[in-house]
C-alpha cells in the first residue's frame, strides 16, 4: 500500500506542488483584494502581510517544479543560483508570516515592530547566507537543505504560532463584539490552520545532518506513510484559505453597518430639515404675530396715557406698569426668536457636509452683529481630512462659548478667531483654532464655577483634542484648540 502511494505521488509530484502553491496563491490574492477595499477594522491592517505570505509561499513552492525543469537548459552552477534564490524567497515567506503575526499582536507590541523586524530579519539573514555561499565556493544542495531547516525551526515555527495566537486575540477582541459567531469560529479555525502549518512547515523540515532534522523530516514522512509532505501542507493551507474566505464576511458586515449608519444619518438630516422648516414657517411666524399684537397693545396703552393729567394717579401708574410688562414680554419674544433662529442654523448645519471654515465664518458674523464687537477672522492652509458632523459641532460650540465669554466678561474692544490647517502646536495636530481678545484677562475667570469652561473642556475631550487657555490680566485671553490627526 505504501509503495503504491509512493508511486502515485511520485508520478503526480508536479500536480501536488501546483495544488500546494495554488491554495496559498488564492489566499494571498483574496487578502490583497480585500485590503484594497479599505476598512476600519483592526484586522484589515494585517491583511497586506497575509497577502504577501500567501503569494510568496506559492512562488516558493512552485519553484520546486520550475527549477528542475531548467536543468536541461542551464548549467549546474546556474541551477544552484536558482536554488539559492528560492531559499531567499522562502526566507521572505517566513518574514512576511512573522510580520502578519506581529501586526495581529498590536497593541501589545509597538506598531513599528510589524514593519522593521521582518525587514531587518530578512536583510540580516540574507547577508549571512550570501556570505556563507561565497565563502564555501562549492555546490550547495546539502547546504541549502541545512539552511532551510534552520530557517523553518527558527523563524517559520514561532511566526506561525504567533499568527495563531494573534488570530485568537482578534477573534475575541475585535470580531466578538459584532455578535457573529460564525466569523469568530472561522478566525479560530484559521488559527488552528496556522498551528498545523507550524507543525508541517516548521517542524517537518528537509533532511539535514543534525537533530531533529535527521530523524523527523519530509523524507521520514514519505517513507512511513507514502504521502509527501506537500499533501498535508496543502490541507493546512486549504484550512487557512477556507477559514479566511469565510471570515471575510466581517468586512461585508462592516460595509452593511456603515450603509445603515449612512441611511440613519440621511433620515436624521431629513428630520432636521423638517423641524427647521416647522420652526421657521410655524413657530417663528406665530411668535411674530404675538409680538405684533403686543406692539399694538403697547401703542394703545401709550395713547391712553396721554395726557397723563386727565387720569387718576393710580390709573396712570397701572398703565405705566402695564406698558413696562408688555415691553418685557416683547423683549423676551425677540430673544426667543433669536434663539430659535440659532437652533434652526444648528439643525441645518448639523446635517450638512460643510467646510469647517465656512461654518466658523457664519458664527463670527453672527457674533459681530449680536455684540457689535469687531471680530477679526483668518484661515490658513487647506483641510487635510474631512471632519465628521459631530466633530464640527463640538468645534462650533467651543467657539460660541469662547466668544460669549469675551462679550460678557472681558471688556474687550476687539477679538480674533484664527483657523490654521496643517501641522501645528507640537506637530501632533493637523488643525489649530485660536480665539483671542484684548480684554482684561478675565474672560473665563467668572466661568470657572459654572458650566461654560467645563463644557468646553468636555467637548475638547470628546474631540480627542487639546484645549489650552492663557489669561493675562490687562492683556487678554487666548483660547487654543489643537485637533490631532
Amino acid at each position: 500500500m505504501i509503495e503504491r502511494l509512493q508511486q502515485f505521488f511520485a508520478a503526480n509530484d508536479s500536480l501536488v506542488q501546483f495544488a500546494h502553491g495554488q491554495v496559498f496563491f488564492v489566499l494571498g490574492v483574496a487578502m490583497w483584494l480585500q485590503w484594497r477595499q479599505r476598512s476600519q477594522l483592526e484586522l484589515a491592517r494585517a491583511l497586506p502581510w497575509l497577502a504577501a505570505f500567501g503569494i510568496l509561499e506559492a512562488f516558493s513552492v512552485w519553484a520546486n517544479v520550475f527549477v528542475p525543469m531548467q536543468a536541461r537548459l542551464l548549467s549546474s552552477d546556474a541551477i544552484e543560483v536558482l536554488r539559492f534564490l528560492q531559499l531567499l524567497l522562502t526566507l521572505a515567506t517566513f518574514a512576511a508570516l512573522l510580520g502578519f503575526g506581529l501586526k495581529l499582536s498590536e497593541p501589545s507590541l509597538p506598531p513599528w515592530s510589524a514593519w522593521y523586524v521582518p525587514l531587518l530579519l530578512w536583510l540580516s539573514v540574507a547577508i549571512v547566507l550570501l556570505i556563507q555561499r561565497v565563502a564555501a565556493g562549492e555546490p550547495g544542495v546539502v547546504r541549502n537543505a541545512t539552511n532551510e531547516a534552520f530557517l523553518r525551526y527558527s523563524i517559520c515555527t514561532p511566526a506561525a504560532l504567533l499568527a495563531a495566537f494573534g488570530l485568537r486575540q482578534q477573534a475575541g477582541r475585535l470580531v466578538g463584539p459584532l455578535n457573529i459567531e460564525r466569523i469568530v469560529r472561522a478566525l479560530r479555525v484559521a488559527g488552528i490552520g496556522f498551528v498545523l502549518y507550524a507543525l508541517l512547515e516548521g517542524v517537518l523540515v528537509p533532511v539535514a545532518p543534525f537533530f531533529p532534522a535527521n530523524v523527523f523530516n519530509e523524507m521520514a514522512l514519505y517513507r512511513t506513510t507514502g504521502v509527501p509532505a506537500g499533501v498535508p501542507r496543502t490541507i493546512a493551507g486549504a484550512v487557512i484559505a477556507w477559514s479566511f474566505l469565510r471570515a471575510l464576511e466581517v468586512f461585508r458586515v462592516e460595509v452593511e453597518r456603515v450603509a445603515q449608519a449612512l441611511q440613519r444619518e440621511q433620515s436624521l438630516n431629513a428630520e432636521r430639515e423638517r423641524i427647521s422648516r416647522e420652526l421657521h414657517d410655524g413657530t417663528i411666524q406665530s411668535i411674530y404675530a404675538a409680538g405684533l399684537a403686543l406692539d399694538d397693545a403697547h401703542h394703545s396703552l401709550q395713547s391712553l396715557c396721554t395726557p397723563p393729567d386727565q387720569l387718576a394717579p393710580e390709573d396712570a401708574a397701572a398703565i405705566a406698569n402695564a406698558r413696562s410688562q408688555v415691553r418685557l414680554v416683547m423683549d423676551a419674544l425677540n430673544r426667543t426668536v433669536q434663539d430659535i433662529r440659532r437652533y434652526i442654523y444648528d439643525l441645518r448645519s448639523a446635517g450638512a457636509e460643510e467646510d469647517l471654515a465656512r461654518g466658523l465664518v457664519q458664527i463670527v458674523n453672527e457674533w459681530r452683529m449680536r455684540s457689535r464687537l469687531p471680530i477679526e477672522w483668518s484661515v490658513e492652509g487647506h483641510p487635510l481630512r474631512q471632519l465628521t458632523t459631530e466633530q464640527r459641532q463640538h468645534i462650533y460650540q467651543i467657539v460660541r462659548e469662547a466668544l460669549s465669554n469675551i462679550v460678557r466678561h472681558s471688556g474687550a474692544t476687539r477679538a480674533r478667531v484664527e483657523l490654521r490647517y496643517g501641522q501645528c502646536g507640537d506637530g501632533q495636530a493637523d488643525l489649530c483654532l485660536q480665539i483671542s481678545d484684548n480684554g482684561n484677562g478675565r474672560a473665563l475667570i467668572s466661568e470657572r464655577q459654572g458650566y461654560g469652561l467645563r463644557n468646553m473642556r468636555e467637548r475638547a475631550r470628546l474631540l480627542g483634542a487639546r484645549l489650552t487657555i492663557e489669561s493675562t490680566p490687562g492683556v487678554g485671553t487666548v483660547v487654543t484648540l489643537q485637533v490631532g490627526n
